[in-house]
């Protein structure tokens, strides 16, 4: 019996053996944990995509310069695991005609990066040739590179601006394309940290330019100008309208800075024609442009320039105006016209006709001019001005009241 029980216990120790044997040396292709396959990092697929190219923003005059983003899309997240950019310089081609005879510039739009860390970002855009070239960015170590999103259209890199010298930029011809691929040149290529190791992964993506421009909030069917003597009313009429909160009413005298002169109240969203109208009162003689500023409720905007100047002539006759505000305290304007150019004298006087201030001795060019009176240190009052130049005279009465 003794035997029989040596002889079982002896099976049983050697069966253990073999089986933790195989079993180690089963392990080679397994991973310990879970039995799951170890299999070499994947490196990250995305798709590099230049969009939303359009004319002009709030610093430009929507003629001469063109903005667009690239953005930068992770497509595989299952297979390679989040996709922590590393480096990237971006080489496009296009048509230098689009500069229109002038001289072209490119940059990048401050702030307008997605990245959180600033050493992410290209530097040093330049234009070479047939080409708008934005270089590599400083070398980031793991941990220090942003993540790029997997909910489409992606992470914005950044946004570039594309200005020329002449008045207006040649949108239609700009024909852009990726370089992505020249033996002997640069071209555009993406690094991305693969198992902490920063990988040239440029093969593995997709180069997409969207030339579709962003649909605009409001569709405007027609902007006007119309001139009675130095008054402009401006007409202008949507066919649609999506958020649309309304236009602020910006003009400039040529060459010089815009100025926000009124608002008019949108129509929120519409689909029918909605027609607007403006009068901007009281212009000195001169060239003026216009633009209204559109805005939406989520304060995202758009311009539209009136395409004609505006041109304020000479009156055909001599004029004082009353001043206004009337009464005032402590400035008001006093306009008047003078149809040829002359000698002017306007002088303040009290109400017991003794001369008070000489508020203009000069010469002054025909046309319609404004003279803002600052009353501070006179007395509240009656008080009269008179305006004299060639045989021309004229007085009115104001009322200065503290």
């Amino acid at each position: 019996m003794k035997i029989f029980f040596s002889f079982i216990l002896l099976l049983f120790l050697t069966f253990n053996f073999y089986t933790y044997s195989y079993s180690q040396n089963n392990s080679y292709g397994l991973n310990n944990v879970d039995g799951e396959k170890d299999l070499a990092p994947t490196n990250p697929l995305y798709q590099l995509r230049v969009t939303n190219i359009v004319r002009g923003d709030e610093t430009d005059n929507n003629e001469n310069s063109l903005f667009f983003d690239i953005f930068i899309y992770h497509t595989n997240l299952f297979d390679s695991g989040p996709f922590e950019y590393a480096a990237g310089q971006f080489y496009l081609k296009f048509n230098p005609g689009i500069a229109n005879g002038g001289t072209l510039s490119y940059s990048i739009v401050p702030n307008s990066s997605d990245f959180t860390n600033p050493d992410a970002i290209p530097v040093n855009p330049s234009i070479v040739g047939g080409q708008l070239r934005l270089e590599r960015n400083v070398n980031l170590d793991p941990g220090e590179g942003p993540i790029i999103s997997t909910i489409f259209p992606g992470t914005k890199i950044v946004k570039m601006k594309l200005t020329t010298t002449a008045p207006e930029i040649n949108a239609d011809q700009m024909d852009l394309s990726w370089l992505i691929s020249n033996i002997n040149q640069q071209y555009s290529e993406v690094y991305a940290f693969v198992d902490s190791v920063s990988t040239f992964i440029t093969g593995d993506g997709t180069f997409v330019i969207d030339t579709t421009e962003i649909p605009l909030p409001v569709e405007l069917s027609g902007f006007t100008s119309n001139i009675s003597g130095n008054d402009v009313t401006l007409n202008w009429s949507t066919s649609s309208e999506t958020n649309n909160y309304g236009f602020d009413i910006e003009r400039s005298l040529i060459n010089t800075e815009w100025n926000k002169i009124g608002f008019v109240s949108g129509n929120g969203t519409s689909s029918s024609i909605n027609n607007y109208l403006f009068k901007d009162k009281n212009l000195n003689s001169g060239k003026y442009k216009y633009r209204l500023r559109q805005v939406d409720y989520n304060g995202n905007y758009e311009y539209y320039n009136l395409t004609n100047e505006v041109v304020i002539g000479t009156p055909d006759k001599f004029a004082l105006k009353q001043n206004y505000p009337n009464p005032f305290n402590p400035s008001t304007k006093i306009e008047f016209d003078i149809p040829s150019d002359g000698f002017v004298s306007m002088k303040l006087y009290d109400i017991n006709g003794r001369e008070v201030k000489s508020l203009i001795n000069e010469f002054r060019n025909s046309g319609y001019h404004t003279f803002e009176f600052n009353a501070d240190g006179l007395s509240s009052g009656v008080y009269y001005y008179i305006l004299n130049s060639g045989d021309f005279r004229s007085s009115k009465k104001l009322i200065l009241v503290k």
